[in-house]
């Protein structure tokens, strides 16, 4: 399950769901938008890209899920959206 907070208040968590299905959850912060700011502008002044694996189409998220889930991958994972 992946959740995020990033945008407004926490969502609502199913702890018995949790607890019972033996989930682990992880947490991770961000920075600031100065902080992010900044980092782009470092990516684009030494010329850093992204390590992309493969790309799928919306339609095929379940392949892409499943290659991540398989961990046979290295990069990135890319979703398009038409």
């Amino acid at each position: 399950m992946i959740s995020g907070a990033t945008s407004g208040d926490a969502p609502p968590a199913e702890l018995t769901r949790i607890f019972f299905l033996q989930l682990r959850v992880l947490g991770s912060t961000m920075g600031s938008i100065a902080e992010f700011r900044e980092m782009l502008e470092l990516m684009e002044s030494k010329k850093i890209a992204p390590v992309i694996d493969s790309t799928y189409d919306f339609v095929d998220a379940r392949k892409a899920f499943a290659r991540m889930n398989d961990g046979e991958l290295f990069g990135k994972v890319v979703l398009r959206f038409s």
